[in-house]
C-alpha cells in the first residue's frame, strides 16, 4: 500500500511549489517499506507545456533492523493537452537517486489518458510509465514498467484524493500496488 499526503501552492497562474510525506507498506501492510519526504516547483512555461524540479529523501526499509537513507532529485517536462473531456500527457522526467556517494540515473517517460471535464468530481485516469536506465549501455531496455488505472476525487475547492491500483513489472519482480494520494492546495 502506498499513501501519500501532498501540499502545493500556487504562488501565481505560473509558479507553484510543493511538498509531501509518503509511506510506502509491504507484506500485506505487515512493515513499513519505506518513508518519504519530497520537495519541488514548477513553471507553465505556456498552455501545453509546464517544467518541473524537486528533491527527495527516501528512508528505506532493507531488512528487519536495517534502513538506507537515499536522495533523489529530478527535472521534469510534462506536455499536456486537452479536447473536450480528455487530457492526455507526456511526462518525460531525469532523475538521479544517490545512496552513499553510488548514483542510479534514468529517464522515466509517463502517458497519462484522463477523463477531465471541468467541474467533475471524480477523474478516471488510465497511466503507463517507462524507467530507462542511463547507467546501463543497453539504453533502449526497460528496466521498470508501470500500469497504473485510478480514478481522482475532487473533495472540494482544496482537498483531492487519488485511489489507484498500480502494476509494476520489472524483470526480477511484479508488484500489486493499492495507494491513496490526499491532497491540499492552496
Amino acid at each position: 500500500m502506498w499513501t501519500k499526503m501532498k501540499v502545493n501552492y500556487k504562488i501565481d497562474s505560473r509558479f507553484s511549489v510543493s511538498g509531501d510525506v509518503e509511506m510506502r507498506t509491504k507484506d500485506d501492510l505487515d512493515r513499513v517499506d519505506r518513508w518519504g519526504l519530497a520537495l519541488g516547483g514548477s513553471y507553465r512555461a505556456c498552455s501545453f507545456l509546464s517544467l518541473g524540479v524537486g528533491y527527495e529523501t527516501h528512508l528505506r526499509n532493507v531488512g528487519h533492523t536495517d534502513w538506507k537513507l537515499r536522495h533523489r532529485y529530478h527535472a521534469t517536462a510534462t506536455f499536456s493537452y486537452r479536447y473536450q473531456w480528455l487530457k492526455l500527457s507526456l511526462r518525460e522526467r531525469f532523475q538521479q537517486t544517490i545512496y552513499k556517494g553510488d548514483t542510479e540515473s534514468c529517464l522515466r517517460s509517463r502517458l497519462k489518458l484522463a477523463y477531465a471535464l471541468r467541474k467533475a468530481k471524480l477523474s478516471p485516469y488510465f497511466s503507463v510509465e517507462l524507467y530507462q536506465s542511463l547507467d546501463d549501455a543497453s539504453f533502449w531496455r526497460a528496466a521498470r514498467m508501470r500500469y497504473r488505472p485510478g480514478v481522482k476525487i475532487t473533495c472540494s475547492k482544496h482537498w483531492s484524493t487519488d485511489v489507484f491500483y498500480c502494476y509494476q513489472h520489472e524483470s526480477a519482480k511484479n508488484l500489486h500496488i493499492a495507494g491513496v494520494e490526499v491532497g491540499y492546495s492552496f
